[in-house]
């Protein structure tokens, strides 16, 4: 409802809510506040000018920038872009990521457990991760320790943006997955980092896709799955920055091995008087998953730190939000 006829001096328009306001008025008056009899309304209580009344290009202006390229659209960027009229933009796409647990240790959930085997989890807990991160994931079934037969599922995702590997990572006489990589035609980059957990990863490129082999150690491939992957994932959707920032923790507990290596801890996030505390988690091993159920933080112990004390300050980095 909306007139173009000007309000003039003791007079009054109904509109609805959002209307424009019409030719005269400089305020709206809501019907609670108002009390009609016939054609005349009484105004029950005082009223400033430009009341009520929402200018237009209060949220956007002409020219503004809505949204920066490498955006993620978060459910209220997109009901902006609609807001605006917007019913299509230019996204990356969605990256294709093969997913494959190497180790003749592995057999998969559902069946009877046998003596000396293990069931295959990384599958789901990266695959659940990967998903989250908006990725298409390909899970191949558990690899077998041949270089012949790995090299054959490596041939099997040549249509994936990224190959992520987990098992067959390290020194043994069946962890052959970087010399897959290398029969494949990888070019490596390197393998062994100087940390913990997750020592034995190796990243390889094939032209433009990169291929990253993680310990098999569940907690490992989790935490190195944030450290590598995590930031190439990132570039490859369009994301402004790989990295997020560093910030200041306080130590609520300590940690009491040592070693050469830097190593990264896992910890819950705590706050307290304005602080970020990190606690964390009672087992560290590299095969223990519970230590990230719960988990916010990778706090980052620098290499021949020696004993983390309470109270002491660390740089530490949120884990993503895998858990919902």
């Amino acid at each position: 409802m909306f007139s173009e006829r000007s309000i003039l001096p003791g007079e009054a328009a109904k509109i609805f809510t959002g209307a424009p306001i019409p030719p005269g008025a400089n305020c709206v008056v809501r019907m609670e506040d108002t009390e009609q009899v016939g054609d005349k309304v009484t105004i029950l209580y005082p009223v400033l000018p430009d009341s009520n009344i929402i200018p237009r290009g209060e949220e956007i202006n002409e020219g503004d920038l809505l949204l920066r390229q490498g955006f993620l659209l978060t459910p209220p960027a997109i009901g902006l872009l609609a807001a605006v009229g917007l019913d299509q933009v230019t996204v990356y796409q969605r990256p294709h990521v093969g997913l494959l647990s190497t180790g003749a240790e592995l057999m998969e959930v559902g069946q009877p457990l046998l003596p000396a085997k293990i069931y295959n989890s990384n599958s789901y807990t990266l695959g659940g991760i990967l998903r989250e991160a908006g990725c298409e994931v390909s899970v191949i079934p558990i690899v077998s320790d041949r270089i012949d037969e790995t090299v054959e599922v490596l041939e099997m995702l040549e249509e994936t943006d990224m190959v992520i590997a987990t098992g067959g990572a390290s020194v043994g006489d069946y962890d052959i997955m970087r010399h897959s990589l290398a029969q494949f035609g990888c070019e490596m980059l390197f393998w062994k980092l100087n940390l913990k957990p997750g020592t034995p990863a190796s990243v390889g490129f094939k032209g433009k896709k990169s291929f990253f082999s993680l310990s098999g150690n569940p907690a490992a491939a989790m935490v190195t799955y944030e450290l590598l992957v995590r930031p190439a994932l990132r570039k490859l959707t369009g994301r402004t920055t790989a990295t997020e920032e560093k910030f200041e923790v306080k130590m609520a507990s300590g940690f009491g091995k040592t070693g050469k290596q830097r190593r990264f801890l896992r910890a819950q996030a705590v706050f307290r008087n304005g602080e970020i505390w990190a606690d964390p988690a009672p087992a560290q091993g590299s095969g223990i998953l519970r230590s990230m159920i719960g988990s916010h933080l990778l706090v980052d112990v620098p290499a021949n730190h020696g004993s983390v004390e309470p109270g002491e300050h660390l740089m530490a980095s949120w884990i993503a939000d895998w858990e919902g």
